[in-house]
């Protein structure tokens, strides 16, 4: 069983898993979209084979050693990050938008289906980021549903935020910032799990 955090889940994975199913007919594999939170522990007890979860990094950052035990962690894609604006916001047309000046504008508090606005705090090293709306979930159309109604703005990976009806993405250019996806593991992987490591990765020498 493998376990996704929302803006981890992207095509790319969907090809991946449709591969893990053409090379291992028999078995019948599932899926979980979990918070970002909850994957380290699950793979860590063995609830899950696998994780993918994300974050925003540097694009020179090596990852941290995860939080839950002995895990494995392996980058598998970086993509650029996007403010989700409203149409018809006074910035939509900007080309690009330094973090820092968003600081006191209202923002949506969707630590699972956007990157955390604790973590905005953290990368621009300024206060505010205040939350107008608090989002529970996983849904990432239920949260540009939101951004488009106006209750707040949300940093997001451009593939999740592109071509949604009533929102505009603008580039975020300051701090220089990139939406990592990692793969979790313990240290014993095969069957199924194996050959999606692989794929996703791209490493037939550690995985094949």
């Amino acid at each position: 069983m493998a376990g996704a955090a929302p803006l981890a889940m992207t095509p790319r994975i969907a090809t991946a898993l449709d591969r893990v199913r053409q090379a291992h007919p028999a078995v019948r594999a599932s899926l979980r979209i979990l918070g970002r939170r909850e994957i380290p522990a699950a793979v860590a007890s063995g609830a899950l084979d696998l994780g993918l979860i994300d974050g925003p990094a540097t694009p020179a950052d090596t990852p941290p050693p995860p939080e839950a035990g002995p895990l494995i962690r392996v980058t598998v894609a970086e993509s650029p990050l996007v403010v989700a604006l409203p149409a018809g916001h006074p910035l939509a047309r900007r080309l690009g938008l330094r973090l820092a000046d968003l600081a006191d504008a209202p923002w949506l508090d969707a630590p699972d289906a956007a990157i955390p606005l604790g973590q905005l705090r953290a990368v621009s090293r300024t206060g505010g980021f205040r939350p107008s709306l608090t989002y529970e979930g996983t849904d990432v159309r239920g949260l540009l549903a939101l951004t488009a109604a106006g209750h707040g703005l949300a940093l997001l990976p451009h593939q999740a935020a592109k071509d949604t009806p009533g929102v505009v993405t603008v580039p975020l250019i300051t701090p220089r910032l990139v939406h990592r996806t990692e793969l979790l593991h313990g240290a014993a992987l095969d069957g199924p799990a194996r050959t999606l490591a692989a794929v996703v990765t791209g490493d037939r020498h550690r995985y094949g």
